[in-house]
């Protein structure tokens, strides 16, 4: 039996969300770092179809999610399709600001809604005891 109470699909799936946001997070502040640099390229890391296709994977084999979740790729790749400006950069800083904020956001719903997890299995192993 496993005894780890975050191993579940949903819990892992909440902790890959994270680690994808806490990336997309690091690709958005080296973008808006190299705003003034000539001939950077913006880049992203695109996660969420990856790890849609891993969650349904792991449903229904859910004794490999932690390793299906955990091959989702976080990795920044380049955006090849942003526009350039004269001096080939592609960072625009008004789309990377939204980018930021929209990423926070998401982050912030993984957090709590990971937190309200465990706020349920605390609950559920307080009163198994009673």
């Amino acid at each position: 039996m496993d005894w780890n109470l975050l191993s579940d699909v949903t819990s892992q799936a909440l902790a890959a969300a994270l680690q994808g946001s806490a990336a997309r997070h690091g690709a958005i502040a080296h973008n808006i770092a190299n705003v003034d640099t000539p001939g950077f390229i913006r880049s992203d890391v695109e996660f969420e179809e990856a790890l849609a296709l891993a969650l349904q994977r792991a449903q229904r084999a859910p004794d490999r999610a932690g390793d299906l979740l955990s091959i989702v790729s976080l990795r920044p790749r380049p955006d090849r399709a942003a526009l350039l400006r004269a001096d080939g950069n592609s960072v625009d800083i008004d789309r990377e600001m939204v980018a930021l904020s929209r990423n926070a956001l998401r982050y912030q719903a993984s957090t709590e809604a990971l937190s309200a997890r465990i706020r349920m299995l605390r609950a559920v192993i307080r009163d198994s005891g009673r």
